[in-house]
């Protein structure tokens, strides 16, 4: 039988054959011809420009496109409003508190681009916030679209719109909550013009401050305004997560806040109340306009009550006041946001007078027991000019024969007269001396209270009426200044600073609200020492006599509705003149208590409330009589 098979030799098989392993002994591989090499070799260079020309594409060619997408797929930071410092009166007691609130922001650059959908936005919305569709509408169309910084949609949300919103985040493109603090006034009318209002950042605050954003509410008036920056503290941080489609996946805080140090008042509360419904039922009683009255402590300036009327509740501004709401407000003809207080000048009337007679003292003008006549209840005074006109100075009565002290204490317009501006054998002190002494009491200067507004008044002169009015100055203008006419314009802030320095045996101190700032542990960070502006321009000897006349004026003159009271006080009334007739004139009270050892000074102005003894005087009784209950004085006294 034939070999069908035969062995093979390594030297019989063809170079290109190979042998392929020991399982396939015996079994040739063919080789890969040349141009399958090259197939190959061109598939793996048209993947690689391939991958080559996606990534040129993505990263050279667009992207600018795609690194402005990355960045909206991601974690932005906003800031956020830092809880403000609280203010509290002189007790210890709260003026102001801050309360959770819970906003709704918008981003406008996440908004949907596409009409349509915004409109499904704008409808969600609706539903959600209860509010008038083409509110929501009109806020979307104000809105720069590519503007990146939050804007407030709503604010206060309560628990089930809260609830709601956090469901319908994903379908609510840009939209997201933020947790911060409400600022609250806890006797909101009653401190209105003291604590001031918070309002919403100006394009003017964030340029001075670049720590304040769109959204955040700063001082705008009164203690506020004046320590915005001790009681603002320090922004925080918030994390909003959003999708590339501009959907909000989460928002966490990623920086806590610091919240701003805490103020002491020197204010009373319970005296501020009692000051504020006194004035409003005189008010009601007189049909006046307005009224003011500030109470300090003789012997440190420290402010115990500032009160202006009408005023306004401070709640209103601290979540935004409409433009309708404010225009109401800042339109109303009894300007409820004036600080009649530190703002309102006023002719003093007759509560002048002290301070004529303390410069007639100082400059030894007249001997104080020197009686001079008032008989008449009027002086006649001929023109230098034409001696054929004369000119006559009532007084409001005639009173006899006064001295010093009966003259204060009776209110003699003709002892002022010839004190201040000369007659017969009395020279007088003339215009200069009587402005400087009305200057150095602070009258006609800012008191430099750390409070916003404050005018300095007024006290004419030669050069100022030529400069105003471009006349020149006679007698009559200095005897309308020595009674409190005229030009004269004052403060009731100057005012009761004034009294305060007769009643302290002439130490003029710097009016001040703060008492101390303190942090929110209460370490106490400063106090705000008593400020001496200046002393021994009348000496105390002669201010005795002064402040006896004004004693004589509640045992036995215009303010004898004072007289008893439980502890000894002195005061003088005034009648100011507003108009060309005594038809409407504004009633003034000031004064201090107690008698012997003075503590406390007040000054009381109500407008067209006719004479300081109906209308100011019994205000200034219940000040003095709360006074007197509260700071245990000995009642056997």
């Amino acid at each position: 039988m034939p070999k069908l098979f035969r062995r093979i030799s390594k030297s019989e098989i063809e170079p290109e054959e190979i042998l392929l392993d020991k399982d396939s002994a015996g079994k040739l591989e063919i080789p890969i011809k040349k141009n399958g090499i090259l197939v190959v070799f061109a598939v793996v260079i048209l993947v690689f420009l391939v991958f080559w020309g996606r990534a040129f594409w993505l990263q050279i060619w667009r992207g600018d496109y795609y690194a402005a997408r990355s960045a909206q797929n991601s974690v932005r930071i906003y800031q956020i409003r830092p809880p403000r410092g609280i203010i509290y009166d002189r007790n210890n007691k709260n003026l102001t508190e801050n309360i959770s609130n819970f906003n709704l922001l918008v981003v406008p650059a996440d908004m949907p681009k596409d009409q349509r959908e915004l409109l499904v936005w704008s409808k969600k919305l609706f539903e959600i916030l209860k509010i008038d569709d083409s509110e929501i509408s009109n806020f979307a169309k104000s809105l720069n679209k590519n503007s990146v910084e939050p804007i407030l949609i709503a604010e206060n949300l309560d628990r089930d719109i809260l609830i709601t919103i956090e469901t319908q985040l994903p379908n609510l493109s840009g939209v997201f909550i933020n947790k911060e603090t409400k600022r609250t006034y806890i006797d909101g009318e009653y401190f209105s013009h003291l604590l001031g209002y918070l309002g919403k950042t100006s394009a003017k605050d964030i340029k001075i401050n670049s720590q304040y954003s769109l959204l955040d509410f700063v001082g705008k008036n009164g203690i506020e305004l004046q320590y915005e920056n001790t009681l603002r503290g320090k922004s925080g941080k918030i994390a909003v997560s959003v999708t590339s489609d501009n959907t909000v996946l989460s928002t966490m805080v990623a920086e806590e806040p610091q919240i701003g140090n805490n103020l002491i008042l020197n204010i009373d509360s319970d005296l501020q109340k009692l000051l504020t419904d006194a004035l409003k039922n005189k008010m009601i009683e007189t049909n006046s306009s307005g009224a003011a009255a500030v109470a300090m402590d003789v012997n440190t300036g420290g402010i115990i009550s500032l009160v202006s009327l009408p005023n306004f509740n401070s709640n209103a501004f601290n979540s935004g006041i409409s433009p309708s709401e404010y225009q109401s407000i800042v339109s109303n003809k009894a300007k409820p946001l004036f600080n009649r207080a530190v703002e309102g000048t006023y002719s003093s009337g007759s509560t002048i007078k002290p301070f004529i007679a303390s410069a007639a003292l100082a400059e030894n003008t007249i001997d104080p027991n020197y009686q001079i006549d008032d008989t008449l209840g009027y002086i006649t005074v001929p023109n230098q000019y034409n001696p054929d006109i004369i000119y006559t100075y009532r007084d409001w009565r005639a009173h006899g024969f006064v001295d010093m002290e009966r003259a204060i204490a009776v209110s003699a317009n003709v002892y002022f007269y010839e004190i201040g501006g000369g007659y017969k054998n009395i020279k007088g002190l003339g215009i200069e001396k009587i402005k400087k002494y009305l200057n150095l009491f602070g009258f006609g200067y800012d008191t430099g209270v750390d409070l916003p507004g404050e005018s300095g008044g007024l006290i004419p002169d030669p050069n100022w009426k030529k400069t105003v009015k471009n006349e020149p100055w006679v007698t009559g203008d200095t005897y309308n200044v020595s009674i409190g006419q005229g030009d004269v314009l004052v403060t009731p802030l100057q005012m009761a600073n004034a009294i305060a320095a007769i009643a302290n045996g002439g130490l003029l101190w710097k009016p001040q609200i703060l008492k101390k700032i303190t942090d929110n542990g209460g370490k106490v960070l400063k106090t705000a020492e008593p400020e001496l502006i200046r002393s021994g321009f009348v000496g105390d000897e002669k201010l005795k006599i002064v402040r006896e006349g004004m004693r004589r004026a509640v045992t036995e003159g215009s303010v004898w509705f004072l007289n008893d009271l439980p502890f000894k006080v002195a005061g003088k009334t005034g009648t100011a003149q507003v108009t060309n007739t005594f038809k409407k004139t504004n009633a003034w009270f000031a004064g201090f208590a107690p008698y012997d050892k003075p503590e406390i000074a007040i000054a009381i102005v109500i407008e067209g409330a006719g004479e300081g003894s109906t209308a100011a005087v019994p205000v200034a009784k219940e000040v003095f009589n709360w006074y007197y209950e509260n700071n245990n004085y000995d009642k056997a006294k």
